[in-house]
C-alpha cells in the first residue's frame, strides 16, 4: 500500500513539472515579428529606426525600406525610436506588426550636462549650449574643440594659421582679464581641469557649454570664463539575464592638406630688374655689384618650406553590457604631417570607461581610465631670430639657391641675422615627448529613497620630455651649436563628495537639492639644462655631458603647487514643469591668494516661467515652447600662477663673498608681496527666452548679457625704492562686455527620400573698459598692448593696440598718416600740427579687431536614403586686423637684398625711405564668410551582410574656401586675451584639406 501511494505521488510530482514545463515553452514561445515603419506625415519608409526589446539590448533597425524582422518572446514590449520622432511602446501579439511614426518635440527632452548634475533642455534656467557628436566638425581635427567650431552662440573658437602643435583659443562671451588665464574651465566626466587634447573626437558624445555666471558659479573660483563639460561615450545598460551584447566600431581617414594661401612676393625676375633700375639710376661709377650680387637661382622660398601634408587617423572602439555592467573602450591613433617641413604630431589616446551596478541597483560604481601619447617635431616660427622658419624664408632673396653645387647649403651672408631656413629645418632638432594619464572613480550610492551620495576621486598625471639640439656651424655667422633638455612634471589629485535629494510633492512640487565638498590639488616640478659646443653632433642632446661650454644660467631646476577647496550648494524647484526658481552657493578657498583673501563667496539665482504650460494656452497647437528666464551669479578666477602674494626671490648671478673670497649665488626678489591679492570676480546678469514651434520642428533661443569683471589680476611696475621689488601682482581695473545671442535649429524638410536639419547662430558681443584701476599710472591714459618688433623696429613706441578707459577692448590705437614729405611719412602731432616722428605723433582709435558679428550656419541632409550631405559656415563681420607682414615687406630699401612685397616697388616709386613702422592705413576690414567643413558620404545597405551593421564611406574637407576683402594671407587670427587681431609674418599658413574616410560597426 505504501508502495502503490508513493509511485501515485511520484506521478503527479512528474505531472505537475511537466505541465510547468509545457506552459514554460508555450508563455515563452519565441514570436518572429516582422513589419514596415512609415513616417505618419507622408506614408514614407523610415530607415534606421531602432526596435528594441524594452529593458534589453536585444534589438534590430529597419533596413532601407523601412522594414524589420526581429524574434522576441510573446507579449514583449518593442520599443520604437528615432531621432525627431515620438518614441512608440507596442506589445508583440502577433507576426506582422506595421508602425506609423510622427515628429515629435524631442528636442525638449535633451538632457543638459550641468555642474555636479543633470536636467532636461526644458527645464534649464541658465545659458547653456548643448552639442551632440552628430553634430561636430569633421576632416582633419587636430584638437576636439575645434571639431566645435561655430557651433553654439557666444562661444569663438579662433586658431592663428594651421599648426598641428598649436591650440585654440576659446572665448565665452568676450574678453575678461588683464594677466590671467582667459580661457575657459574643462570638465571631462566629471574632472575639472583636465587638457582636452586627451580626448579623441571620436569618444566625445556631448559639449556641455556653460555660458552665464547663474551657470558657471557652482564652479566658483575657475568659472568666470566659461566652462565647458565633455561627456565621453558609454556601454549601454540593458541586457537581461546576465549575457552581454557588445559593438565594434572602426573610423578610418587619411587626408591631404595644403597651403590655402601663400604671400605674393617678388620673384627673382623682379628683383634683377628691380636691381637693374637702381643701377640706372646710380652714378656712372657704380657698377652692378656694388648695388646687387645676383645669387644665379630662381628660388620660390615658400615652395622649399611647404610641402603637403598628409594626416592618417584610426579609431576602433568596443562596447556593449548587460543588465549589471557596461563597458565602452577605444584606442585612437592620429598622425599629423604639418604643410610646414619639420612640424610633425603623432598621437595615441587609450580609453576605458566602465559601470557597474549592485545591491538591487542602489549603487552604480563607474570608472575610467584614458592614457595619452604624444611627440611633437617642432620649428621655431614666432619671431625674426635666425631659426624662425616663415621670416628667414620670406625675407631671403629669391636669387639664392637652396644649395651650393657641391651639395652644401649655401649660406650666403647679405645682412645681419640671414639664414637659410631649409638648412635649419633639416639639422635642428627640436622635439617634444608626452605622456599624459587620467584616471577616475566614481560611487553612487541610494542611501535612502531619493537620497543619493556621490563620491568622485580623480589622478591626473603629465609628463613632458623636451629635447633640442642645434649642430655647430649651422648658421653663416659664427655658431657653437646649442644643445637643451627640459623635463616638466604635474600631478593633479581630486576628491569631491555630494548629497543629491531629488523629491516630487503632490505630483506638482519638484525640487532637487545638492550639497557638496570639492578638494584639488596639483603639485608640479620640473628640470632643464643647455650647452653650447657639442663635442659630438651625432650624440646631440642625448648627452649634455658633451657640452664644451657650460656656464652659470645653464640649469636650472622647479616645484611648487597649490590647492583649492570648495564648500558648493544648489536648490533647484519647479512647480508643474512652469515656474521654476534655483540658487546656489559656492564658497572656495585657494592657496594662490593673500592671507587676508584666500576665500571667496560665489552666489546665484535663477528663475523661469514655461508661459506654454498656462492653461491660457492650450489652444495655441502651433507654439510648443516659450519660457521666459532670468539668472544673476557671480564667479570668480583664480589663474595668476601660484605664490604671487608672497615674496619670492629668484637667483641673480655669482658674486665674490668679500669675507671669504669664495663665489657664491646671489639673489633678488621676483615680486613684492601683497597679502590682499583677491578673487578676480565676474558677476552677470542674463535674460534668456527658449522658443519651439510646430511640433519643435523649429525652435531656439534668445539671450541678453551683461556681465562686469572686477579687481582684475595683473603684473604692474612699480618703483623701487620703496618697494623691494619692481613687480607687483594685484587687483586693479573693471570692464564690461554686453551681448546679444540668437539660436535656430529647424527641421526645414522630413520626407522619406529627404531630410533637411539646419542650425544657425549669431552673436554679437561688446567689451569696454571700464576702469584700468589704481595701480596703472601712465600719464596719457593709455594701456599699451600689441608691441610689434622686427627689422628696424625695436622699441616701446611699436605698439598698435591701446587699452583707454571708456573704450572697446581691441582697439588700434594708432598716428593717423598725412601723407609722405621728402620720402618721410607724415603723421598729425600732439601738439596739432604734423610731424615725421613717431614719438610726437598723435594717436587715436582707428579700428578693432573685435568682431561686430559673429555667425555660425551647419546644414545636415540625407537624400535617397543612403547619401548624406554635411556642411558649415563661418562668419566674422566687423572685425579689423593690423596687416604687419605687410609693414615689414613693403619697405623699398629691404630690396634688392632682400625679398619684398610688389608694393615696395610703387612705395620706391614714390620716393619712400621710411623705415617700416605703425600707421593707421594697415588696419584693414577683416571680416569673412568660409566654408569650415563639407561632407558627402553614403551609407550601404548591410542587410544581406550578416556581421556588418553599418558602413559608411565619405569624402570631406576643411576650410573650403574664404570671402573675404583682407589683403593679407588669412582674415582670421587668435582672439585671447586683450591683444589681439595682428597678422605677423610668424603665423602659420592656414591649411585646406581633403579627407577620404570608412566608419563601420559590426
Amino acid at each position: 500500500m505504501f508502495m502503490r501511494n508513493y509511485y501515485i505521488l511520484r506521478m503527479k510530482h512528474i505531472l505537475v513539472i511537466g505541465l510547468i514545463m509545457f506552459a514554460s515553452g508555450v508563455f515563452a514561445q519565441q514570436l518572429q515579428v516582422s513589419g514596415k515603419v512609415v513616417d505618419s506625415e507622408d506614408n514614407g519608409p523610415l530607415p534606421g529606426v531602432t526596435i528594441v526589446e524594452k529593458g534589453t539590448t536585444h534589438g534590430t533597425v529597419t533596413d532601407i525600406d523601412g522594414n524589420y524582422s526581429l524574434s522576441v518572446p510573446e507579449n514583449t514590449m518593442l520599443v520604437f525610436s528615432y531621432v525627431g520622432y515620438e518614441t512608440q511602446e507596442i506589445i508583440a501579439i502577433s507576426s506582422q506588426l506595421n508602425v506609423s511614426m510622427t515628429i515629435t518635440a524631442e528636442m525638449l527632452e535633451e538632457v543638459l550636462i550641468i555642474g555636479y548634475g543633470t536636467q532636461k533642455k526644458e527645464d534649464k534656467t541658465g545659458a547653456v549650449s548643448h552639442i551632440t557628436s552628430d553634430e561636430l566638425n569633421g576632416g582633419v581635427i587636430t584638437d576636439p574643440i575645434q571639431a566645435m567650431q561655430g557651433k553654439a552662440a557666444g562661444v569663438l573658437v579662433t586658431k592663428k594659421g594651421g599648426d598641428p602643435n598649436a591650440g585654440f583659443s576659446v572665448r565665452i562671451r568676450g574678453s575678461s582679464g588683464f594677466d590671467s588665464n582667459t580661457q575657459p574651465l574643462y570638465v571631462i566626466d566629471g574632472i575639472p581641469g583636465v587638457d582636452p587634447t586627451t580626448v579623441a573626437p571620436e569618444d566625445i558624445a556631448t559639449y556641455d557649454i556653460l555660458k552665464d555666471a547663474a551657470s558657471t558659479a557652482i564652479y566658483g573660483s575657475r568659472g568666470a570664463n566659461g566652462v565647458i563639460i565633455i561627456t565621453t561615450k558609454k556601454g549601454v545598460l540593458g541586457q537581461k539575464g546576465g549575457q552581454f551584447v557588445s559593438n565594434v566600431n572602426f573610423n578610418s581617414k587619411v587626408s591631404l592638406e595644403w597651403v590655402a594661401k601663400k604671400l605674393d612676393l617678388l620673384e627673382a625676375g623682379d628683383t634683377r630688374s628691380f636691381a637693374k633700375q637702381l643701377l640706372d639710376n646710380a652714378h656712372d661709377t657704380i657698377v652692378m655689384e656694388d648695388i646687387f650680387i645676383d645669387g644665379g637661382a630662381n628660388t620660390d622660398w615658400q615652395n622649399e618650406i611647404y610641402r603637403m601634408g598628409v594626416t592618417y587617423s584610426n579609431n576602433v572602439s568596443f562596447s556593449g553590457g548587460n543588465d549589471k555592467s557596461a563597458y565602452y573602450a577605444s584606442i585612437t591613433n592620429a598622425n599629423w604631417q604639418g604643410v610646414m617641413k619639420g612640424t610633425d604630431k603623432e598621437r595615441t589616446i587609450a580609453k576605458v570607461n566602465l559601470t557597474h551596478k549592485a545591491f538591487n541597483n542602489r549603487l552604480t560604481l563607474g570608472g575610467s581610465l584614458s592614457a595619452t601619447f604624444e611627440n611633437n617635431d617642432y620649428e621655431n616660427y614666432d619671431g625674426w631670430d635666425k631659426d624662425d622658419i616663415i621670416y628667414q624664408a620670406l625675407q631671403r632673396n629669391p636669387t639664392d639657391p637652396v644649395f651650393n653645387p657641391d651639395g652644401t647649403y649655401n649660406k650666403k651672408t647679405r645682412v645681419f641675422n640671414y639664414e637659410n631656413p631649409i638648412a635649419t629645418i633639416n639639422e635642428v632638432q627640436n622635439v617634444r615627448d608626452a605622456k599624459r594619464f587620467l584616471g577616475n572613480l566614481k560611487a553612487d550610492l541610494e542611501i535612502i529613497k531619493d537620497l543619493i551620495g556621490s563620491v568622485n576621486v580623480g589622478y591626473i598625471r603629465d609628463d613632458h620630455e623636451s629635447s633640442y639640439f642645434r649642430p655647430s656651424g649651422l648658421y653663416a655667422t659664427a655658431d657653437n651649436g646649442h644643445a637643451r633638455k627640459e623635463y616638466n612634471n604635474n600631478t593633479q589629485k581630486l576628491i569631491e563628495a555630494t548629497l543629491n535629494y531629488t523629491k516630487t510633492f503632490n505630483r506638482a512640487h519638484n525640487l532637487n537639492l545638492l550639497g557638496g565638498y570639492s578638494w584639488q590639488e596639483s603639485i608640479y616640478d620640473g628640470f632643464w639644462a643647455q650647452g653650447d659646443d657639442a663635442q659630438s653632433d651625432y650624440i646631440g642632446y642625448n648627452d649634455l655631458g658633451i657640452m664644451n661650454d657650460v656656464n652659470y644660467g645653464d640649469i636650472d631646476s622647479w616645484k611648487g603647487k597649490w590647492t583649492l577647496i570648495g564648500f558648493f550648494g544648489r536648490a533647484q524647484y519647479n512647480y508643474m514643469s512652469k515656474y521654476y526658481a534655483s540658487a546656489s552657493l559656492r564658497y572656495d578657498g585657494s592657496s594662490k591668494f593673500g592671507k587676508d583673501n584666500k576665500w571667496g563667496l560665489f552666489p546665484t539665482v535663477a528663475l523661469g516661467w514655461t508661459i506654454t504650460n498656462e492653461e491660457f494656452m492650450n489652444n495655441v497647437s502651433w507654439l510648443d515652447q516659450l519660457k521666459l528666464r532670468g539668472s544673476f551669479g557671480i564667479s570668480g578666477n583664480q589663474e595668476i600662477g601660484e605664490y604671487r602674494s608672497q615674496v619670492a626671490w629668484q637667483t641673480s648671478g655669482t658674486a665674490i663673498n668679500p669675507e671669504t673670497g669664495q663665489q657664491v649665488v646671489t639673489f633678488e626678489p621676483a615680486w613684492n608681496a601683497n597679502s590682499e591679492l583677491k578673487w578676480e570676480e565676474t558677476s552677470e546678469i542674463n535674460i534668456g527666452i527658449d522658443f519651439a514651434f510646430f511640433d519643435s520642428r523649429l525652435s531656439g533661443s534668445l539671450e541678453v548679457y551683461q556681465k562686469s569683471t572686477t579687481d582684475l589680476l595683473g603684473e604692474y611696475n612699480v618703483p623701487v625704492p620703496p618697494n623691494l621689488a619692481r613687480t607687483t601682482f594685484a587687483n586693479s581695473g573693471e570692464l564690461e562686455n554686453k551681448g546679444i545671442e540668437l539660436f535656430l535649429q529647424a527641421f526645414v524638410i522630413e520626407k522619406s527620400n529627404f531630410k533637411w536639419k539646419t542650425s544657425f547662430n549669431v552673436t554679437h558681443n561688446k567689451s569696454k573698459m571700464i576702469d584700468l584701476g589704481k595701480y596703472f599710472n601712465d600719464e596719457d591714459g593709455v594701456r599699451k598692448e600689441g608691441h610689434i618688433s622686427g627689422r628696424g623696429m625695436v622699441g616701446e613706441e611699436f605698439y598698435v593696440t591701446g587699452i583707454i578707459e571708456g573704450e572697446e577692448i581691441g582697439a588700434f590705437y594708432l598716428p593717423v598718416f598725412v601723407t609722405m614729405k621728402d620720402g618721410k611719412f607724415i603723421y598729425e602731432s600732439n601738439s596739432g600740427g604734423f610731424t615725421d616722428k613717431l614719438t610726437d605723433a598723435r594717436r587715436q582709435i582707428v579700428g578693432s579687431a573685435s568682431p561686430d558679428v559673429e555667425l555660425g550656419w551647419s546644414n545636415s541632409m540625407t537624400f535617397y536614403k543612403h547619401w548624406t550631405l554635411d556642411f558649415s559656415f563661418r562668419a566674422m563681420i566687423g572685425n579689423d586686423v593690423y596687416n604687419a607682414t605687410q609693414m615689414f615687406f613693403d619697405y623699398p630699401g629691404n630690396l634688392p637684398q632682400l625679398n619684398a612685397v610688389p608694393e615696395a616697388i610703387d612705395w620706391y616709386d614714390q620716393g619712400r625711405i621710411s623705415t617700416p613702422t605703425v600707421a593707421d592705413f594697415y588696419v584693414e576690414d577683416a571680416s569673412f564668410l568660409r566654408l569650415d567643413y563639407i561632407s558627402l558620404g553614403y551609407d550601404f545597405d548591410m542587410k544581406s551582410v550578416k556581421w556588418v551593421q553599418k558602413l559608411r564611406l565619405y569624402v570631406a574637407s576643411n576650410n573650403t574656401f574664404t570671402i573675404t576683402g583682407y589683403s593679407g594671407i588669412d582674415p582670421e587670427t587668435s582672439v585671447d586675451g586683450l591683444s589681439y587681431g595682428i597678422d605677423q609674418y610668424n603665423v602659420y599658413p592656414k591649411t585646406r584639406s581633403l579627407t577620404f574616410g570608412l566608419n563601420a560597426t559590426f
